[in-house]
């Protein structure tokens, strides 16, 4: 014990010679926030003795408007969380003064002694700059900001440091930008910088996020760019996707368990057929003796159709993680179309498939895509029953496949085409719109693009493209 507390005292007089010795401003804090002391440069920026405010909560300093922000910022420091931020401290004898605030601790055998505030003082013309603002502003954002400028990181909010998984601000100076996300993303997060870089404002870009300590989680990106004294600086938020993920999940899975259930009458008239053909075969067999190898060739045809079926219709409807993986499309395709043809036949329709061959693969969740191909396979059938015709064409156009659900159905006017997609719109007496809902944000998440074509009494036309390997 005795040894712990030599070192400590010896770190506190190390850190106080180099406290007394700086130009810049820094008081020193105890746990509740209050300032223990000062250099002398405090002095000069406020104008108030040591003696006048020692003892005082730090944020006392700050002008009476600014002293609740300041207040929290400390507490947040003084919890592990600092983050740098600009405020305006009070003179004795002069006018206010505009500051930049950034916090730390004094550490001995990795034991928290003491915290302190280094105080910059700002220029007025940098003080009502439109940076300074704007990061008061982003101080209180719940999203994860960020400011840097020539590639050198200025500036990041609460938020910010939460998310990298950063005990501060320093932590995160030495990491380039690029460094945060997954090498698979690299190239949307080039070209988010290169459109930073010639001055513009870039859409919202999903990616995968990669924290200090090596977890993963799916953000969304965007910036914006402007010029402060011919600096070029770059403001980047990064929304955490986890939450909005968990709930479109949730979407998705209600969505596949009620598209099972509406399939369930057309698979049980499917496997009902063969189960009545090897049904009279085994009555056959046992009444007469007869195993002709007809006979077997049959069953096992009928069995394997059975087998088909069951294990397409579990697959779809287990539920399961996000699994991304490289597919066939055709084959993909193909055991959609086995799962609804009983239904097409019923309803009167039939389904063709055109694609050129070979196809590219795809980096994909096949049973995300099933979900979605039976959505616009479905609402085509319903939409074409009593003699209708539906074509699935795929092909390559560059760097992408495109795939073509074409049928020959009542349409949808032009009006009601805008709104297809929207929760809880829909064309049909019995449906919730979240079919469709759920199909684009799985194509989205796919990286892909999903367009509806409809022209009333001639048909529909959904199209999807998709990225593929290259």
């Amino acid at each position: 014990m005795k040894g712990l507390l030599d070192n400590e005292c010896r770190s506190s007089l190390l850190y106080r010679s180099f406290f007394e010795q700086m130009v810049q401003a820094a008081f020193w804090l105890d746990q509740s926030g209050g300032v223990c002391r000062g250099n002398p440069a405090c002095e000069a920026l406020t104008g108030y003795a040591a003696e006048e405010w020692e003892g005082y909560p730090f944020w006392k300093l700050a002008i009476a408007e600014e002293q609740e922000t300041v207040r929290r910022q400390t507490q947040c420091a003084v919890n592990g969380e600092p983050m740098p931020f600009c405020t305006v401290f009070a003179h004795k004898a002069g006018p206010p003064v505009p500051v930049h605030i950034t916090y730390g601790a004094f550490l001995a055998e990795g034991a928290t002694i003491g915290y302190y505030a280094m105080v910059q003082k700002l220029s007025q013309a940098v003080a009502d700059s439109r940076e300074a603002q704007s990061c008061k502003v982003l101080d209180l954002s719940l999203e994860a900001a960020f400011i840097y400028e020539k590639g050198e990181l200025k500036y990041v909010n609460q938020s910010g440091i939460r998310l990298m998984g950063a005990r501060g601000y320093e932590e995160l100076l030495p990491y380039p930008f690029t460094s945060f996300f997954h090498p698979r993303d690299m190239p949307l997060i080039h070209e988010l910088q290169k459109r930073l870089e010639r001055g513009e404002t870039t859409s919202p870009i999903e990616v995968e996020l990669i924290r200090l300590d090596g977890t993963r989680t799916d953000v969304e990106v965007c910036g914006t760019s402007v010029v402060i004294q011919d600096k070029l600086r770059h403001y980047i938020l990064i929304r955490d996707m986890t939450e909005r993920k968990r709930v479109h999940e949730f979407l998705q899975n209600s969505e596949k368990l009620a598209l099972v259930g509406q399939l369930a009458a057309g698979i049980a008239h499917e496997i009902r057929n063969p189960l009545t053909s090897l049904k009279g075969f085994i009555q056959l067999m046992q009444k007469d003796g007869m195993r002709k190898p007809e006979y077997f060739s049959i069953m096992s045809s009928e069995l394997a159709r059975i087998e088909m079926i069951v294990s397409e219709l579990l697959v779809l409807a287990k539920p399961h993680a996000s699994a991304f993986e490289v597919h066939d499309l055709t084959n993909l395709i193909t055991h959609v179309v086995t799962l609804l043809e009983t239904e097409a036949i019923l309803q009167k329709v039939t389904i063709q498939v055109a694609f050129e061959s070979p196809l590219p693969m795809v980096h994909c969740d096949e049973n995300q895509l099933k979900q979605a191909f039976i959505n616009f396979l479905k609402n085509g059938i319903e939409a074409t029953s009593g003699s209708g015709e539906i074509v699935i064409r795929l092909w390559c156009e560059g760097d992408k496949v495109v795939i073509r659900f074409e049928d020959n159905g009542v349409g949808i006017p032009a009006e009601q085409l805008a709104r297809l997609g929207e929760a809880f719109f829909t064309t049909k007496e019995t449906g919730t719109g979240l079919g469709l809902m759920v199909s684009r944000r799985i194509i989205e998440n796919h990286r892909g693009t999903l367009r509806l074509m409809s022209t009333p009494g001639i048909g529909t036309t959904v199209e999807v493209c998709l990225p593929v390997i290259s």
